[in-house]
């Protein structure tokens, strides 16, 4: 049976939920006033990753803050503008203690932000999608 999925070639599947993801990352770094923030970079290219049911688009952004501003006070203003926006918001520790934020969007795009010395680092991942098995997915896209 074909969906309609099946007939979008497989790279732009990638490509669409890439798109989709760098912009909820940018999304998601607008809640930092502008006046805090020195530099936004997005990575220009991720990979894929395996997902319950298939695969998804993997990249990253860092948001490098101003002298003067706490990353971890940034990063909790983030979170609780999250919120108010409605997005699935939870918080952890990371592996050496730092705060660390999850932000959701309902269809499973996702970013997972950690405090740096000076700013704040996004790892994203798209929603779950299918592509087909005979489908190399190395490299980068």
């Amino acid at each position: 049976m074909n969906t309609n999925e099946d007939a979008v070639s497989p790279e732009k599947r990638i490509s669409e939920a890439k798109s989709r993801t760098q912009q909820l990352e940018l999304r998601i770094a607008k809640f930092i006033p502008d006046r805090d923030v020195r530099e936004i970079n997005q990575l220009p290219k991720g990979s894929l990753q395996s997902c319950d049911s298939g695969d998804m688009w993997a990249g990253g952004i860092t948001i490098s803050l101003r002298a003067d501003v706490r990353p971890i006070a940034a990063l909790g203003e983030l979170r609780q503008k999250a919120e108010t926006a409605g997005f699935e918001v939870d918080q952890s520790k990371s592996f050496n203690g730092t705060e660390r934020v999850t932000v959701s969007e309902k269809n499973g795009a996702s970013v997972l932000l950690d405090v740096t010395t000076h700013g704040i680092e996004g790892g994203s991942f798209s929603e779950c999608f299918s592509l087909p098995d005979d489908f190399y997915r190395g490299g980068e896209y």
